[in-house]
């Protein structure tokens, strides 16, 4: 009878294992950064909480350093189903969804280096990155957060003298994302913006081919870039980074694995704006113990530079219709509201 029993619980716990191992999903999470970066930080601890979460029914296998395939590359991948997730970045995804260039808008979001709360409310925001998230959904992808890593970039010039004013931007040759905003910011604040490739920009910039670049400071930093002249300003956030995934794939899991899944990227969001203060300011600090020459904008100035961007929102506005002026509402109102 014992003998019997035993082997009858054996099938019983043989057949629970295989359930188990059925249900169980492997995600195949691919980026471009490499092993020592804070992005591959954020996806290994994203990876790590969302299969301890589930009990191990969600696993990934991790693809960092473009292994796979170059970053803007990533995207058609998900789609094709070669990679089932990116940690991407917002110039990239503009590619495929215009809407991403909101974050290429220079001064609509008010943060500092040591509060960046204005961004985390927008990254929170049915109004702000809902509607982002549902373009992404139209488009076949899930938006699963915004895990930013370093703050908004600014004019960082070669010369020991940081741009105080915009009249100190004339006729100043600076290295830009491209496309037709840059084109526009340019007009509007006096520099000319020239198109390098991220492997071109240290020669370029040590060779004088360009008198600065639009650049954050913990890439500034960490890259140890020839630039000694700093202004602190949020110009624009286009190194804002998203980790997207298939909208099948999302969709194939269970509602409990999915409310995992979004529940840690929530928290890696927080965990990154936290960060990225601390990060920061430490780049900072090390390029003025450097001897760069820091200038942080005054409110007034800031909001003059704020005024002189206005035609290059109305250019976005222009490109991208009702969803693009819904976006700018919302991060005017909780800048206004705050």
């Amino acid at each position: 009878m014992l003998a019997r029993m035993t082997a009858s619980t054996l099938i019983v716990l043989g057949a629970l294992t295989t359930a188990t191992h059925s249900m169980a999903k492997e995600l195949r999470f691919a980026h471009a950064y490499p092993t020592a970066s804070q992005h591959h930080r954020n996806a290994e601890w994203f990876t790590q909480q969302v299969t301890e979460r589930t009990n191990g029914e969600v696993t990934f296998r991790l693809f960092p350093s473009a292994q796979l395939m170059p970053i803007n590359q990533e995207l058609p991948a998900i789609l094709s189903g070669q990679i089932s997730m990116t940690y991407s970045i917002a110039p990239v995804v503009a590619s495929v969804e215009p809407l991403w260039g909101v974050f290429d808008l220079p001064f609509l979001f008010d943060v500092s280096l040591d509060d960046l709360s204005h961004g985390k409310r927008f990254f929170e925001s049915e109004q702000g990155i809902g509607v982002l998230a549902a373009a992404m959904e139209k488009r076949g992808f899930k938006l699963v957060t915004i895990a930013p890593t370093d703050y908004p970039s600014s004019f960082y010039m070669t010369a020991p003298n940081a741009p105080k004013t915009i009249e100190d931007l004339s006729g100043k040759k600076v290295r830009s994302p491209g496309g037709q905003l840059s084109q526009v910011a340019g007009q509007e604040f006096g520099y000319s913006p020239v198109a390098i490739a991220g492997a071109e920009l240290v020669p370029a910039l040590a060779q004088g081919v360009v008198d600065g670049g639009i650049l954050p400071p913990v890439y500034a930093y960490d890259n140890k870039l020839p630039v000694k002249g700093l202004n602190i300003a949020p110009f624009m956030w286009a190194g804002v980074t998203p980790i997207i995934m298939s909208l099948a794939e999302f969709n194939s899991l269970t509602e409990q694995q999915q409310q995992v899944l979004m529940a840690v990227g929530a928290e890696l969001r927080d965990r990154s704006m936290k960060q990225v203060e601390e990060s920061a300011n430490k780049a900072i600090e090390g390029m003025r113990a450097d001897g760069a020459d820091v200038v942080i904008l005054s409110g007034e100035e800031a909001e003059r530079w704020r005024e002189t961007a206005k035609p290059v929102w109305e250019a976005f506005l222009a490109n991208n219709g009702e969803e693009a002026r819904m976006l700018i509402d919302e991060a005017v109102r909780l800048r206004d509201t705050h």
